[in-house]
C-alpha cells in the first residue's frame, strides 16, 4: 500500500464499520482486524489500527457516519486509490468479516455497499 495515512485511515473506518454492524465491536474483532491489516499493509498499519483505536474510544461513530468518513477521505484522494487498492480494500474487509462468526447479514450488506461505492470512485 502506498503511504498514503488517509487512505489507511479510511480504511480502519470501513472496517469499523464493518465490526459495528453486528451490533458491537468485540474484543476478537479488534484483535483480527490488527492482525489482518498488520498482514496486508505492513508498515502503513500503524495509522489504521491507531483510527480504529481512535474511533472506538474518542469518537464513538455509528455505522453511518464511520462510513461516510471513509468515503470522503477515499474521494478526497482518489488519486491514490488505484484499483489494487479497492482489492485490497475488500480483502481486508471480507477477512475481517469472516474471522469472528462468519459473515452476517448486515455485513454481507455492508460490504455489497462498500463494492460499489468504491467501484464507482
Amino acid at each position: 500500500m502506498p503511504e498514503n495515512i488517509v487512505l489507511a485511515q479510511a480504511l480502519a473506518e470501513l472496517a469499523y464499520s464493518i465490526a459495528l454492524a453486528d451490533g458491537e465491536i468485540e474484543e476478537k474483532e479488534k484483535k483480527a482486524f490488527d492482525t489482518i491489516i498488520e498482514a496486508e499493509l505492513g508498515k502503513s498499519a500503524w495509522s489504521a489500527k491507531n483510527r480504529f483505536a481512535i474511533l472506538e474510544e474518542r469518537i464513538n461513530p455509528n455505522i453511518d457516519q464511520a462510513y461516510k468518513l471513509a468515503l470522503f477521505a477515499i474521494k478526497m484522494n482518489k488519486k491514490d486509490f488505484t484499483e489494487d487498492l479497492k482489492h485490497k480494500f475488500i480483502n481486508v474487509l471480507e477477512k475481517l468479516a469472516l474471522a469472528t462468526n462468519g459473515l452476517g447479514s448486515e455485513e454481507k450488506v455492508l460490504i455489497t455497499q462498500i463494492k460499489k461505492d468504491i467501484g464507482e470512485i
